[in-house]
């Protein structure tokens, strides 16, 4: 029995340790470094590189030499049977009488060997370019995989922190509000304040509890949703080791931010450095190579091979054991010269040019597409900028308004009614401030991706 306790506290004691060890914790810095390592999609993104990697390799396997190698062997239940005119065989036959006879053995075995080599293929050279640009389209695909992912992991660890923040400021907000409502009750078993104001407070308290769960509840998910964006499970604990007044610090003062902002360093925009548009260079890319691939096909092509081959006949199967062997040995190339398609490659062609010209209007509707989001990004970040400052006054008043009602109210001058109103102004006002902060954040981290830059 002793050994029995002895090995369940000992389970008990690892389970309590690996659930210890479970817990994460991350700056926002180490959060994203943490998602690009571990994210579902950023790590399928990669995959999708490999894949290009292996497609270039293939495509270039097409041009190098093919060698087959192939055996057979077959045994005839019935030999074919052939029929012809006995004057054939017998010139003393009557004329116009068939005989039949069995031309062939039991078995017939072979080996052989085939090789082939391309010597040209217009739409194979295009085939090998068009592969090492999707190669790339692969990669520039990551990286906008990588520079979402990271604007993603920044607003999910931001709402994360501005839920914590609304939690622990109801959670200030019921304590104090369930000290006054026990002093008030106090109050009113000794007769020296009305019945009303000790339910006025206990409604208050009340409605600070359920919005305490609700906020609690929104907490909890939003830090479901966080470990969701890292790769992690949704069930693991996690640790944030940043606030969002020090992210407010560090993310988002003027010194840290680019053009258009209030006070801000200047730096241009510049399309060439997105990843949006470097996307649709290679998309271009890639159109323009099949309007070649198209002009190519009317090109010949041209392409040598080899083929050996050795032959087995008997009556028996001694295709191991020996037997006599016939070679046949081929070397050659075969030439192919497209000469009439009634208009289908011309077609073809003319639809390739049009897609390019589409894909030109479509780069100068991105270009001016990126240039407005980035700017309305910055303008946006200067409003949020602006939202923040004035909430971030709103709530000192309204400290200072709820400071000097609840002293009025212990000294008998204020209601219960006007401490009630007072602190949910104050509450009001709080979580103002923090939807101010959280949208601050969320601006700065949309418009770094409106650069569209790692």
């Amino acid at each position: 029995m002793n050994k029995y306790f002895l090995t369940v506290l000992l389970v008990i004691i690892v389970s309590i340790g690996s659930k210890a060890q479970d817990t994460l914790s991350f700056s926002l810095k180490e959060a994203q470094v943490y998602a690009i390592q571990h994210n579902y999609q950023n790590q399928n993104a990669l995959k999708d590189i490999e894949i290009a990697k292996k497609k270039v390799w293939e495509t270039t396997a097409i041009g190098l030499p093919q060698v087959d190698a192939q055996g057979q062997i077959q045994r005839y239940i019935d030999i074919p049977t052939q029929v012809a005119l006995a004057s054939a065989f017998n010139p003393a036959a009557p004329e116009g009488k068939f005989t039949t006879f069995q031309f062939g053995l039991n078995y017939s075995n072979s080996v052989g060997i085939q090789a082939s080599q391309l010597l040209f293929d217009g739409s194979y050279i295009v085939g090998l370019q068009a592969a090492k640009t999707y190669k790339n389209l692969s990669i520039h695909s990551q990286i906008k995989t990588e520079i979402e992912l990271k604007e993603a992991v920044s607003q999910a660890y931001y709402t994360v922190l501005a839920t914590i923040e609304n939690a622990n400021v109801l959670e200030q907000s019921l304590d104090a509000a369930e000290r006054i409502l026990k002093e008030t009750k106090a109050l009113y078993n000794e007769g020296l304040t009305e019945e009303q104001n000790v339910d006025q407070l206990e409604l208050n308290v009340n409605a600070l509890k359920t919005s305490l769960g609700i906020a609690e509840g929104q907490r909890d998910f939003a830090k479901k949703i966080l470990n969701l964006q890292l790769g992690i499970d949704i069930n693991v604990p996690t640790i944030l080791t940043e606030n969002l007044a020090l992210l407010v610090e560090n993310e988002a003062t003027p010194s840290r931010l680019l053009s258009g902002a209030i006070g801000a360093v200047k730096q241009e925009f510049n399309k060439e450095n997105h990843i949006d548009f470097q996307l649709l260079t290679t998309n271009m890319q890639l159109t323009q190579l099949n309007l070649r691939k198209e002009k190519y096909s009317f090109l010949p092509s041209l392409s040598a091979f080899f083929s050996h081959q050795q032959q087995n006949y008997s009556n028996e199967f001694d295709v191991f054991s020996g037997g006599r062997w016939f070679p046949a040995t081929i070397v050659g190339a075969t030439l192919r010269v497209p000469i009439l398609s009634s208009g289908s490659r011309l077609s073809k062609v003319s639809q390739a040019k049009i897609e390019v010209e589409k894909m030109e209007n479509t780069s100068k509707e991105v270009e001016q597409t990126l240039k407005y989001q980035s700017e309305l990004a910055a303008s946006n970040f200067d409003t949020a900028k602006e939202t923040y400052d004035n909430q971030k006054d709103n709530l000192a008043l309204a400290k200072k308004i709820y400071d000097k009602t609840e002293k009025k109210y212990n000294e008998g001058i204020a209601s219960s009614l006007e401490l009630t109103q007072a602190q949910n102004q104050l509450l009001n006002a709080e979580g103002s401030f923090i939807k101010s902060t959280l949208d601050l954040l969320n601006a700065k981290a949309t418009w770094d991706k409106s650069y569209g830059q790692k």
